[in-house]
């Protein structure tokens, strides 16, 4: 697949020093949440350098990994050589509050190379910082314009087929794309699926620290369990 194109946002300036934070800055572009800046940051696979802090997290075998990074993990419908578990974080920038600031947050996670097997299971996805409490991810307004919000500390969608996943909770403000080549069925058939999950808070409260974050769990179980 062609990386730089996937992971690319159109809102990422590359004229930007993320070694700099300082003298960096972000211009505001239309969008449907006006208190929300996203400048996403390149892929570290894409690049060869750390965009977004030097955030390690624990990997299942007790070793490092980077933002951009890719770690594997187990699931248990995985029964090749495991799914490639990619997160990216992204600058959310957040004016017209007193006091506000920005920061960086998860904002996407891939998951590569999951078996064909997993269609008929759901994927739940959490993240935990040096607590045992998992971090809050993403949130839904209880009502239309009400200003009232959930929160959620997990992301639940189901592997339909081979082109298709659905959030199992569709109040939550995230966003789940297939992203396997089905041109062909070379990559499916070949136990090498992508999917991207996306988090798109209205608030940045509801978005999980980047800089607290030190483990994602991915968990898989039969759709309708």
């Amino acid at each position: 697949m062609d990386l730089l194109k996937r992971y690319k946002g159109d809102d990422f300036d590359e004229s930007f020093n993320f070694d700099d934070a300082e003298i960096g800055e972000f211009e505001e572009s239309s969008s449907s949440k006006p208190f929300l800046v996203k400048a996403i940051a390149m892929m570290l696979a894409v690049t060869g350098i750390a965009y977004g802090a030097n955030i390690a997290l624990t990997t299942a075998q007790g070793g490092k990994t980077e933002f951009g990074q890719g770690f594997v993990t187990a699931a248990a419908c995985d029964t090749q050589d495991g799914i490639t578990v990619i997160p990216q974080a992204g600058f959310i920038n957040e004016t017209g509050t007193a006091g506000a600031s920005g920061r960086f947050t998860l904002d996407t996670v891939y998951l590569e190379n999951i078996d064909k097997a997993c269609v008929g299971d759901d994927f739940i996805i959490q993240v935990y910082g040096e607590t045992g409490t998992a971090l809050t991810l993403t949130e839904s307004e209880t009502a239309l314009n009400s200003g009232n919000y959930l929160q959620f500390d997990a992301v639940r969608f189901s592997y339909v087929d081979s082109n298709t996943v659905v959030l199992t909770d569709t109040r939550q403000y995230a966003d789940v794309y297939i992203l396997t080549d089905t041109s062909s069925s070379t990559e499916f058939d070949s136990n090498q699926g992508s999917i991207q999950i996306v988090f798109d808070a209205d608030r940045l409260i509801s978005m999980a620290d980047a800089s607290l974050l030190r483990r994602i769990t991915i968990q898989t179980v039969k759709t309708g369990s």
